[in-house]
């Protein structure tokens, strides 16, 4: 699918918009000399942010729904680009563990995570089998992962945590897309289902964010965003190479 750049840019110029309270928040006075509360403009900028990503979501669902014919008998893949994200996007994820605490707990985590990825590879509802559900169950907990680590920034700083949500919605964007992608050769009611559960999985992780951010540590987060990413570098990897050696792949049972 691709996406016009006036859609992209819309998006942007009303990720802006709706973040503007929550900076104008961060300085306490707005232009009349009133202040606004912090917690009303957080919750509307994870409100936005959510819903942003759903719609990129749902606008991936509808886009393979027109596109390929689904049905009882007949589970058409996506293309080739959904696997590749899935991949970049576990890549991603490596690297930033790596960052954060080092090479041996990521290779560590990310072996874990890419071993479940492998195992469940050829179980599940979707054309994609285990590696849909698993890049699923990576990108939510992620997205929980995101949604408190974003709620601690704010509770520092108010305007580091509008900057870094404005950041991480172009990421979970991305993620949301994949996971739709994955989905929507099963049916619309799975594909809008796994769009909607991101975003709630990352709505609750804002709103629980204090009291998750105190039963993780740093060395959890960053195993946890290794598994994370060794589950969708195996995924995506495993079903890139499905998708070029078969890019019209044959009915289950046939």
């Amino acid at each position: 699918m691709r996406i016009p750049r006036t859609a992209i840019a819309v998006a942007i110029v009303a990720l802006c918009i709706a973040l503007r309270p929550t900076i104008v928040g961060a300085h306490e006075v707005g232009a009349k000399g009133w202040s606004f509360d912090p917690a009303v403009g957080f919750l509307a900028a994870i409100g936005f942010s959510a819903t942003l990503c759903g719609a990129f979501g749902l606008a991936t669902v509808v886009r393979f729904g027109r596109t390929h014919d689904v049905g009882r008998d007949h589970h058409p893949s996506t293309g080739a680009w959904v696997t590749v994200l899935v991949a970049v996007l576990g890549a991603l994820a490596l690297l930033s563990a790596v960052g954060q605490r080092g090479y041996l707990l990521t290779i560590g985590a990310g072996l874990t995570g890419g071993a479940i990825a492998w195992i469940v590879r050829t179980r599940g509802v979707s054309p994609h089998e285990g590696c849909a559900d698993a890049a699923l169950g990576a990108i939510l907990t992620h997205r929980a992962i995101e949604g408190a680590v974003v709620a601690s920034i704010y509770a520092a700083s108010a305007a580091l945590g509008a900057l870094g949500l404005g950041l991480l919605t172009l990421h979970a964007i991305a993620e949301t897309v994949a996971v739709g992608g994955l989905y929507a050769p099963v049916s619309k009611s799975w594909a809008i289902g796994s769009v909607v559960a991101l975003q709630l999985a990352f709505v609750a992780g804002a709103l629980l964010g204090e009291h998750v951010a105190d039963l993780l540590s740093s060395a959890i987060v960053t195993a946890l965003l290794a598994g994370v990413g060794g589950a969708l570098l195996v995924a995506g990897t495993i079903e890139f190479r499905g998708a070029v050696r078969n890019p019209h792949p044959r009915p289950r049972g046939a």
